[in-house]
C-alpha cells in the first residue's frame, strides 16, 4: 500500500491521507479552530503570533495538527506532498516540523497551486480524459488554468490572466455587500444576484470589467486586514456606466502617488482617486450591477471553454470560482461537453488530497482509467469531542432511539414544521453542508426561510436557503440535467411547484439542489423518502449547521449550545435527541 500525506498551507489549511490513490481522510483546519478560512503556517518557526492578513499565525497550529495526524493516521509516509502558493522557506520549515513531530517519509514533493486543484478534480473524475479547468483568486502558476488531462497524466494547456475570482469578489465590494471576515464577498454577492435585471446597455461595460480587471494592493490597515479592510476598489469599465457615476466617492483608501509611474497612471486614468460604491443589497442598481457582472462573467467563461475545448468530450471544474453554480448551469446547459465533474471542496480546502493524488498518479506513474468510485464527501474527522456525548446527555434533555426508527422520525420532525439540527459520522469536506453536519427544515412550509433566519441563522436577507431531494426525483421538481450530489448547480425549481416549495426558491425561480441517492448517504436519503410519504414530495430545506460567523461546526457541545443561544427545536446527534430545557417537551412527542 503507498501512503501519501498532503499538506495545504495558507488560507482554507487542510491535510489528506491518500491510500493507493484514493482519498481516505481530511482535516480542515477551520472545523477545529472555529473561524472560516483558518491559516496554518509554517513560515515563522519562532514561538508566538505573527499577523497574516486576516488573522494570527502560530506555529504551533501545525504542531497541533501534525501530533492529530501521528494519531489518527501514523507516522510513516511513503510520500509527503505541499502545496503552499510555493513558498520556498516554509517548504523547508516543514520538513523540520515533520522530523520534530516523528513524522517520517520516503520523499517530500512541491506542488504548484493550480496543478494540485486540476489533480484533485481529475483524479476523483470518472474520465480517463478530460479538459480541466481551474480557477479562483490567483495561485503560484497562474489565476486561470487550462490543463489537458489524459491517463495519469495532467498538462499545463493555457494560462490565462484573468482574474474570475478577484473580479467577482471585487464586485461585492462595489455593490456594497459586508465582506465575510478574510474579506470575500463572492458566496454574498452571488445570493444578490438573483435579485437584480440584467441591464442591456451596462453589459458592455461588464464585459471590460471581466477582461481588463485587475486587482490593486490592498492599502495597510493595522496588523489585521478583518473583513476586508484596506481593500481598494478597481471599477474598471463599470465607472464608466452612465447611470452609477453618482456613485462615485472619494477613495475610502486613496493611493500614494508618489514615483511618476504612478503619476503617469493616474494621467492616463489607470487608476483613480476615487471609487465606485453603490448603496448596498437593498438598493436595486446594486442588485442590477451584480446580475449583470454575473452574466458578462459567465459569458466570458464560456468563451474560454469554447476556444479550449478541443476534441474534449468531458470537462472537469475546480478552484473556488467553481462554487459558482449559476455558471455551472450554463456549462451543463451549454452541451458543449457530454459529462462535466465537479466536486465537494473545488477551493483551496481541496489542496492537500490533490497534491497527494497528483503524487501517486503524476509522479509515481500509477495508471489511472477513470474512478469507479464515487468520490465521496464525508471525509472529515467524527465530532472532535465525541467522548464528551455521555456528559452533555446529564446536562441536555434527551431521548435515544434506534439507528432503524431514526429516518422515521427525522421526517416526523421536519415534517412538523420543527427546526433540527443534524450530526451524523464524518463532517463532509468543502463549504457546504450536505446531510452530516445539516440544519433540515419543512420547504413547504411558506414562512419557514424566515422562520429558520429569525430563530437560528440570522443571515442576509437575500441569501436563498437550499433544497436536498433524492436524486431519481430531483428532476420532477427542479431543472437540472445531472445528479447533483454536491451542491454545484444552481438550477431553477420547476414554475408549477415554486408556489408549493416557498423556502427553497430564490426570488427568480433559482435553487442550489443537492441530490440524494441511497448508496451517498443513506439517513438522508431514508428520510426524504419518508418525508415525502408524509407531504408528498420527498424534499428538506437544507443549510448548514454552524454558529453565526463560524464555519460549519464539528463539536457537539458547540451544537448543543444552540439549544440554549437560538431558538432551535431539536438537535440529532448519531442516533441521541436532544432539546433544550424549556423545550424538552418536544421529545415526549417522538
Amino acid at each position: 500500500m503507498t501512503k501519501i500525506l498532503g499538506i495545504s498551507l495558507g488560507h482554507d489549511s487542510n491535510l489528506a491521507l491518500i491510500e493507493d490513490g484514493q482519498v481516505k481522510a481530511v482535516m480542515e483546519a477551520e472545523r477545529y479552530f472555529r473561524q472560516k478560512r483558518y491559516k496554518l503556517s509554517a513560515e515563522h518557526l519562532e514561538p508566538g503570533k505573527f499577523p497574516s492578513t486576516y488573522q494570527y499565525t502560530d506555529v504551533e497550529d501545525l504542531k497541533l495538527f501534525l501530533r492529530r495526524v501521528k494519531e489518527e493516521w501514523g507516522e510513516k509516509f511513503d510520500h509527503v506532498a505541499v502545496q503552499n502558493q510555493g513558498r520556498k522557506q516554509e517548504f523547508e520549515n516543514l520538513k523540520i516540523l515533520h522530523r520534530e513531530a516523528g513524522i517520517s517519509y520516503g520523499e517530500i514533493h512541491h506542488l504548484d497551486h493550480h496543478l494540485s486543484h486540476a489533480s484533485l478534480s481529475y483524479f476523483t473524475s470518472p474520465f480517463r480524459d478530460a479538459l480541466v479547468l481551474s480557477y479562483d483568486g490567483i495561485g503560484n502558476d497562474g489565476k486561470t488554468v487550462f490543463f489537458q488531462a489524459k491517463g495519469n497524466a495532467l498538462t499545463y494547456l493555457a494560462n490565462i490572466p484573468l482574474a474570475f475570482g478577484q473580479s467577482y469578489n471585487n464586485m461585492g465590494y462595489i455593490a456594497g455587500v459586508s465582506p465575510e471576515i478574510e474579506g470575500t464577498t463572492s458566496g454574498k454577492a452571488m445570493g444578490l444576484t438573483s435579485y437584480g435585471t440584467v441591464r442591456g446597455k451596462w453589459l458592455p461595460y461588464a464585459r471590460k470589467y471581466v477582461r481588463k480587471y485587475r486587482k490593486f494592493k490592498s492599502a495597510k490597515v493595522g496588523d489585521l486586514q478583518q473583513r476586508g479592510a484596506g481593500h481598494r476598489i478597481n471599477d474598471v469599465g463599470l465607472r464608466d456606466i452612465p447611470e452609477l457615476k453618482k456613485y462615485l466617492v472619494p477613495r475610502q483608501f486613496p493611493f500614494e502617488i508618489q514615483t511618476w509611474q504612478e503619476k503617469v497612471k493616474l494621467f492616463f486614468g489607470l487608476i483613480h482617486q476615487d471609487e465606485l460604491r453603490l448603496l448596498g443589497p437593498k438598493d436595486k442598481d446594486s442588485q442590477d450591477l451584480a446580475a449583470t457582472v454575473q452574466v458578462a462573467w459567465t459569458e466570458e467563461v464560456m468563451r474560454l471553454l469554447r476556444e479550449h475545448k478541443g476534441g474534449n468530450a468531458n470537462l472537469c471544474v475546480v478552484g473556488g470560482c467553481a462554487l459558482n453554480g449559476t455558471t455551472n448551469y450554463e456549462i451543463e446547459k451549454s452541451g458543449l461537453f457530454d459529462k462535466v465533474h465537479f466536486i465537494p471542496n473545488p477551493s483551496d480546502c481541496g489542496l492537500a488530497s490533490g497534491a497527494a493524488l497528483h503524487v501517486y498518479y503524476g509522479k509515481l506513474g500509477n495508471a489511472f482509467e477513470g474512478s469507479k468510485e464515487y468520490y465521496s464527501p464525508y471525509l472529515g474527522s467524527l465530532p472532535y469531542d465525541l467522548d464528551k456525548l455521555e456528559g452533555l446527555k446529564g446536562r441536555y434533555p434527551h431521548k435515544d432511539v434506534s439507528e432503524a426508527d431514526l429516518p422515521g422520525i427525522l421526517a416526523r420532525l421536519v415534517a412538523a414544521d420543527l427546526i433540527v439540527g443534524l450530526v451524523s459520522g464524518r463532517y463532509e469536506v468543502g463549504p457546504r453542508a450536505l446531510g452530516n453536519r445539516s440544519i433540515l427544515c419543512n420547504p413547504l412550509n411558506p414562512e419557514m426561510r424566515e422562520i429558520l433566519n429569525d430563530k437560528v441563522k440570522h443571515r442576509e436577507w437575500y441569501r436563498p436557503f437550499a433544497p436536498m431531494v433524492a436524486e431519481e426525483d430531483a428532476q420532477t421538481y427542479f431543472t437540472n440535467k445531472a445528479a447533483v450530489p454536491y451542491m454545484s448547480v444552481i438550477c431553477d425549481t420547476r414554475e408549477e411547484y415554486r408556489d408549493k416549495l416557498p423556502s427553497i426558491t430564490h426570488v427568480d425561480g433559482s435553487a442550489r439542489i443537492q441530490t440524494v441517492n441511497p448508496s451517498q448517504n443513506p439517513l438522508i436519503y431514508q428520510a426524504l423518502k419518508e418525508f415525502g410519504k408524509l407531504k408528498g414530495m420527498p424534499i428538506f430545506l437544507n443549510t448548514s449547521y454552524n454558529p453565526a460567523g463560524e464555519p460549519i461546526l464539528n463539536f457537539c457541545e458547540v451544537g448543543l449550545e444552540m439549544l440554549d443561544k437560538t431558538d432551535f427545536d431539536l438537535v440529532i446527534i448519531g442516533t441521541s435527541i436532544f432539546s433544550s430545557h424549556a423545550k424538552k417537551h418536544l421529545l415526549e412527542t417522538i
